[in-house]
């Protein structure tokens, strides 16, 4: 397999903002967007759709008729409530995931890309909570076998928070025998959630490969643009955190930095070769940067002016371009076509 630079996906991850500035996403000659996309039905299997499902439907219409491609990320484990699907591990819980992602997959019908993302980094708690790894991976599966029964030529796949044993042995059980997915996906925040650099990509990706020999989607990867940066001490020392927040929000700080620090031109940097880095890489599908806007709040925490999540975007949270735009869009032109 030899992934060409002009056929791999161009997208980015369209969060924290209202605004439908895809006059910007065309500037950067990004092609696709990941939009997430909640359970539809208000208190049933099969019952009412929900207000946010028709909101999100919307959504996704005005990116399409914008000439967009959009990739749904459907909701995590924690998204399918036992009180309407059923205990976890279950059948019941099982068939129910299914028959929820062929909903959606036949309720947007066109309107989804060909390309899916099932679940969203099940192998860290953040979003499977206490639920087993061997529960995600197979509601995961389910998730993806209810895509396809609609739609065959769909191309399904999961992200991992990152490459580590957890990830492994999740990647083991989704992967294994006849399963449903047409890529492997990875997330990695190198510099920031997590030590090392944007030049370890190259590393993970080949190993990922060795591990399951499927094309690779980054679903999401970037850098913050703003925090101060402690040792990793100091970032874990919680004491006094009495609300038992991510010790990055408790801090207002990082533990991790790309040289230079956390600011606007080392991100624009660390855009710029991580393009570099996915149109080379062979067997690399497309990568997602996370993200176009920044955040008035941190979801973590809830905070303005928190490290943690607030300052992602390549744009502010007015939607102007920060230098990273610029980076992604010259390397995009560059390298991609």
């Amino acid at each position: 397999m030899d992934i060409k630079a002009k056929d791999k996906i161009r997208g980015i991850v369209y969060a924290y903002t209202n605004e439908k500035r895809y006059d910007l996403v065309h500037e950067l000659s990004i092609d696709h967007i990941r939009l997430n996309i909640p359970f539809p039905w208000k208190d049933k299997v099969n019952g009412q759709v929900s207000d946010r499902w028709l909101r999100v439907k919307s959504d996704f219409e005005e990116a399409v008729n914008a000439g967009l491609k959009v990739m749904p990320s459907t909701p995590t484990i924690l998204g399918y409530k036992e009180e309407i699907c059923g205990r976890y591990g279950t059948d019941e819980f099982y068939n129910n995931v299914r028959r929820s992602t062929e909903f959606m997959a036949r309720d947007l019908g066109e309107l989804a890309a060909p390309l899916w993302q099932c679940m969203n980094e099940l192998d860290i708690p953040t979003f499977s909570g206490s639920v087993p790894l061997d529960i995600c991976a197979e509601a995961c599966r389910q998730s993806a076998l209810g895509i396809l029964d609609v739609n065959p030529k769909a191309v399904c796949g999961t992200n991992f928070a990152s490459w580590r044993e957890e990830s492994r042995r999740v990647g083991e059980m989704l992967f294994s025998g006849d399963h449903p997915f047409g890529y492997v996906g990875n997330d990695q925040y190198f510099g920031s959630w997590q030590g090392g650099s944007i030049d370890d990509w190259p590393d993970v990706l080949d190993s990922i490969w060795d591990a399951f020999g499927l094309p690779i989607l980054v679903n999401e990867w970037g850098y913050s643009s703003r925090g101060k940066t402690l040792t990793h001490e100091q970032l874990m020392n919680l004491e006094g955190n009495t609300e038992n927040l991510e010790p990055v929000c408790f801090h207002k700080a990082w533990g991790n930095e790309m040289p230079g620090g956390h600011n606007e031109e080392v991100q624009a940097d660390y855009i710029k070769r991580g393009l570099e880095i996915f149109a080379s890489h062979p067997r690399v599908l497309g990568n997602f940067i996370f993200c176009f806007s920044d955040a008035h709040t941190c979801w973590h925490c809830g905070k303005p002016d928190c490290p943690a999540e607030c300052y992602w975007g390549i744009c502010d949270v007015n939607c102007n371009p920060k230098p990273a735009f610029y980076a992604a869009k010259e390397a995009i032109r560059r390298l991609y076509f």
